[in-house]
């Protein structure tokens, strides 16, 4: 589990930045600071989403095909399972409010419930 010093760099800035974020909207600051700030914000994690993306490349290039199988399955068993759960509840609760292209939370959460430890880990898993 040996990690790379940019990825402690991003944590922090991760961090400290959340925190700034969260501060300039609750006290609702208005000023050209923290727009440009707020601003720099986004950029960062985008940038930070594209890094995560790149290691999870690299990282799954060294996993066996058996390994990117096992994670394809437990991808698309994921996104079904959590799309059909909102979509029940949504019909349940706010039958108003159903949306058919209303998929991005759920593939979101089933590529990160998937691919998670391939952003972090640098081994690769061993059967």
């Amino acid at each position: 589990m040996k990690r790379n010093i940019s990825e402690y760099i991003i944590y922090t800035f991760f961090a400290v930045g959340t925190i700034i974020v969260l501060f300039i909207v609750n006290k609702n600051i208005d000023n050209t600071f923290s727009f440009y700030f707020i601003i720099a914000y986004v950029i960062f994690l985008l940038l930070s989403l594209l890094y995560f993306i790149v290691a999870i490349v690299i990282n799954i290039r060294k996993l066996k095909w058996y390994d990117i199988r096992k994670r394809i399955y437990r991808f698309i068993t994921l996104f079904i399972l959590i799309s059909a759960t909102t979509y029940s509840l949504k019909y349940i609760f706010r039958p108003s409010e159903i949306d058919v292209f209303d998929f991005g939370t759920p593939l979101g959460l089933a590529f990160g419930l998937s691919f998670f430890d391939l952003i972090f880990f640098k081994e690769k898993n061993e059967r």
